[in-house]
């Protein structure tokens, strides 16, 4: 079974029912607590009535993968690089990235900003 990192993106993608993302939905999918963050803001302003239950899915979908010191600095890094060449990252997608290649899995995404940089499942 493979492993993939889902990132916000990814996520909220499972969860709209996008048939591109069923495939990975078989694998094992880990993510950060920041991520589930992102998440619950998009699902909270979407459809407030349903909040806890989506996020209960989510939770039941996702394992958290701890971050550390060293993902933090990474995901920095990734985002003071990739702004000068005028991509717009956020922290949280540059963190998850690090995460994901600390890892050693695919980062999944369908976030043009990262259809060109290694390590990345790229589904739109």
């Amino acid at each position: 079974m493979a492993s993939f990192f889902a990132d916000s993106y990814a996520i909220i993608e499972i969860l709209k029912g996008n048939e591109r993302y069923f495939p990975y939905m078989a694998g094992h999918l880990v993510t950060t607590e920041f991520n589930i963050c992102e998440v619950a803001f998009a699902v909270c302003r979407d459809y407030p009535e349903k909040t806890r239950q989506v996020m209960a899915r989510v939770r039941k979908m996702v394992a958290l993968v701890p971050t550390t010191d060293e993902d933090y600095c990474e995901g920095a890094a990734m985002r003071r690089k990739t702004t000068r060449t005028g991509k717009k990252l956020s922290t949280i997608d540059c963190v998850g990235y690090a995460v994901s290649c600390r890892q050693k899995i695919p980062f999944l995404t369908g976030d043009r900003e990262f259809e060109d940089i290694d390590n990345v499942e790229f589904a739109r």
